[in-house]
């Protein structure tokens, strides 16, 4: 679905709309707007829509978009994780023309909810004036961790607030929007949000620094966690909870696990499972995915309990037969 993200009210007047199309200068070039592992413990999840029309695709022509989306999400795995306090920083120097705290955190995944957000979508938020027509907007963030002030002068990296699940958020995660002269532009190719995807060459018009346009320019599929656990679970007790503890030797079942962004239609992730004296139990594929998918759980397991010692698990996901991702974990059970 379409999740809309409103400009604070009053914030784009009196800015300079004289920019020239590209950010020459080296000095002004967008950091990343999160102080975490990107990749490792926070992961760029969604990218600009740049299909002017009503289907979606995202800068490099994939599938990591939704039909308006206009901005970078950069998510946390669960809503526990929000309590961490993970920072979201200034991507550039410049000037807060405004903000607002004090929206709960909480995971918009009913109608009702949703419905409630009308009109504040960006929840808890902040939106920085950097000069020369080049604006950022830094939505969800965690209630009351909002540090900076309308008419403050802040520095690339100063930390703004902490990624949260404000407004209309699926998920928890910082929302990273920029407009240059008012018109809303995906930082990563330079290009105006529904102007085009561009198949290669992709990174030569970023505004960010190489460094950050490495880690943000290409969220191809991800495994973002994986496990042995000792009870089924589900998408909504990850996104609440986080990865479940391993299973223990006392456990009912041997449950193996793995939570994925951007898989797509036809994909199919397989499980295997070996024990600890060295005999594979379990090899099983999931049915093909019916559809895109932005985030998706799997699992498959054993109607016994793990035996102790060193189990190994390994996930992959499979796409026109091939094997696309993959990962191995060994895992002590006690």
């Amino acid at each position: 679905m379409s999740l809309r993200r409103l400009a604070f009210a009053g914030l784009l007047t009196g800015l300079n709309l004289s920019a020239p199309p590209a950010e020459a200068d080296e000095t002004r070039r967008l950091q990343l707007p999160v102080a975490c592992a990107v990749g490792q413990d926070c992961f760029a999840q969604q990218l600009p829509d740049m299909d002017p029309g009503p289907g979606a695709t995202d800068p490099f022509c994939g599938t990591a978009a939704y039909d308006g989306h206009d901005g970078i999400d950069i998510r946390v795995l669960s809503m526990r994780d929000i309590e961490r306090g993970v920072p979201v920083v200034a991507a550039l120097g410049g000037t807060v023309r405004g903000g607002r705290d004090g929206m709960p955190d909480r995971l918009a995944n009913t109608k009702e909810l949703r419905d409630a957000v009308q009109s504040v979508e960006c929840g808890n938020g902040v939106v920085i004036d950097h000069g020369q027509g080049l604006e950022t907007q830094y939505c969800h963030m965690r209630r009351g961790s909002v540090r900076v002030k309308p008419g403050q002068r802040v520095e690339a990296g100063q930390t703004l607030g902490e990624i949260g699940s404000s407004g209309l958020a699926e998920f928890p995660h910082v929302h990273l929007s920029v407009r240059r002269n008012g018109a809303k532009i995906d930082p990563i190719s330079g290009r105006a949000v529904g102007g085009g995807c561009l198949a290669d060459d992709t990174e030569r018009a970023t505004l960010f620094t190489p460094e950050a346009a490495e880690l943000l320019a290409r969220p191809t599929t991800q495994l973002l966690a994986m496990g042995l656990a000792g009870e089924v679970l589900d998408y909504e007790t990850l996104a609440s909870d986080g990865p479940p503890p391993t299973a223990g030797a006392n456990a009912t079942m041997t449950v193996g696990w793995g939570w994925f962004a951007n898989l797509h239609g036809g994909d199919r992730v397989r499980f295997q499972m070996t024990d600890p004296a060295g005999t594979k139990v379990l090899d099983t594929l999931t049915e093909p995915l019916d559809r895109n998918k932005a985030v998706y759980s799997g699992l498959a397991g054993l109607r016994r309990p793990p035996t102790p010692g060193t189990w190994v698990l390994d996930v992959a996901v499979e796409r026109d037969g091939a094997a696309l991702l993959h990962r191995t974990q060994r895992i002590e059970i006690r």
